[in-house]
């Protein structure tokens, strides 16, 4: 009777302890999971020179996949519009967690203490740079004067020439084809440009006037090192094809704007621009019939184009949420963020084939359209730019302009932007 006892008493304890150490456990687990669940955070991304790169469609995309992985994250877009633009916001004291903008604006972040090299950061959660075209990767790094990484590319606007499909029909011309040089461009130009029901048809406008037929050159106007380097043969070069374009007998330039004249207007056969193919969708349902083709080349840079505008998204040095910007942009540049972006139309830096042979896949809009032209041509390194590029390159359009008009000739163009632009960097570093 007494060992039953015992064995009984026994048992009981033993079970008591099961029990006791099961609701220990389980309230461990949830005061383990309160402590380990991270509090909800917003972060504010700003951008500066993106276009509608973060229009509804990107945010949704990116929203999708961040409630799906940081579900804490809830991100605020600041636009990039009056009241908000970027320097505003710093001036306020309000400078946001993350910038998305171009990488030629990289080194002027540097000098406002903006950027942090953030390759550590990436190390630590096991983000590999080996998923990138490595000219991209290359291009964040250029802005640097240690090669630091100050963040990540998001996409690529390319070039392309987007043509006036009615317009060629109407004029009995052919339409652009991929491999053409500057010179087939300009003939065929010369062969849309017309008159139509009372309204004057434009052949080509070569997009940001001057400035994106001399990237595929490798030229600047102000070198890395803050050198004047504009007054040379191959800015000559450009100058006189631009005005072989602009001096088309009826394809002057316009003070409307290249994009409005294709897609609004309708009355601009060939446009040179940047990704701007969502945009185009709308048009098409607006009347316009158009495609694309490959860019037109040099023949010593053939299947070339200029900058890629690749753009990059940072987190500021600023930032108190650190871990958690790196989190977005862990997203923003992930597999399945950059598939989905990438059948809606845009282009991503990503090296894979499958996520750029999906390009546009999920668009209605853009079947049938022959977006394997664009992949034909690569860009050009990104230069190791000036911070003053801006500057030197707006002075330049302006001397084009005057050239265009016949005030002046090309060579006492590029002199009087070598002195202008030399007492502008004058102007700026006295001002500091």
């Amino acid at each position: 009777m007494k060992r039953f006892k015992v064995r009984t008493i026994a048992l009981l304890t033993t079970a008591m302890a099961v029990v006791l150490s099961g609701c220990g456990s389980k309230e461990g687990s949830a005061v383990e999971t309160k402590v380990n669940q991270p509090s909800p955070v917003t972060l504010r991304v700003a951008s500066q020179a993106v276009g509608t790169l973060l229009d509804e469609e990107f945010q949704q995309v990116v929203g999708e996949r961040l409630k799906a992985k940081y579900p804490h994250i809830t991100l605020e877009y600041v636009p990039d519009a009056k009241g908000t633009t970027l320097n505003e916001l710093m001036a306020s004291g309000s400078t946001p967690d993350l910038i998305v903008t171009f990488t030629g604006a990289l080194a002027s972040y540097r000098d406002l203490e903006l950027v942090i090299d953030m390759e550590p950061l990436f190390k630590a959660r096991n983000m590999s740079l080996n998923r990138f075209d490595a000219n991209y990767i290359t291009d964040v790094r250029n802005a640097s004067d240690k090669n630091e990484l100050y963040g990540l590319p998001i996409n690529v606007n390319y070039h392309a020439l987007y043509y006036n499909k009615d317009i060629f029909d109407k004029a009995g011309a052919p339409y652009p084809t991929d491999g053409m040089y500057w010179d087939d461009v300009l003939k065929l130009a010369n062969k849309v440009t017309r008159t139509d029901g009372g309204v004057q048809i434009r052949g080509l406008d070569p997009g940001y006037t001057i400035i994106w037929m001399s990237q595929p050159l490798g030229v600047a106007a102000i070198d890395a090192n803050n050198q004047v380097v504009i007054n040379n043969d191959k800015w000559k070069r450009v100058f006189e094809l631009g005005k072989a374009i602009f001096s088309i007998p009826g394809n002057e330039l316009l003070a409307e704007s290249p994009k409005d004249q294709f897609m609004k207007s309708k009355k601009l056969g060939m446009l040179l621009d940047l990704n701007i193919l969502n945009q185009l969708v709308a048009a098409e349902k607006d009347g316009l019939s158009w495609d694309v083709a490959q860019y037109p080349s040099y023949p010593e840079k053939p299947n070339t184009y200029g900058n890629a505008s690749v753009y990059t998204v940072i987190a500021t040095k600023t930032t108190k949420h650190l871990q958690d910007a790196v989190s977005v942009i862990e997203t923003m540049s992930s597999d399945e963020v950059q598939l989905e972006l990438s059948k809606r139309g845009r282009l991503s830096p990503l090296a894979s084939d499958a996520i750029k042979q999906a390009l546009g896949s999920s668009n209605p809009g853009l079947k049938d359209k022959h977006l394997p032209s664009i992949f034909k041509s690569k860009p050009v390194p990104y230069p190791v730019a000036s911070q003053y590029r801006s500057q030197g390159e707006s002075i330049a359009i302006n001397k084009f302009k005057e050239y265009l008009q016949g005030t002046i000739d090309v060579n006492q163009a590029l002199s009087q932007a070598e002195e202008a632009i030399k007492l502008k960097l004058a102007e700026i570093k006295g001002a500091k």
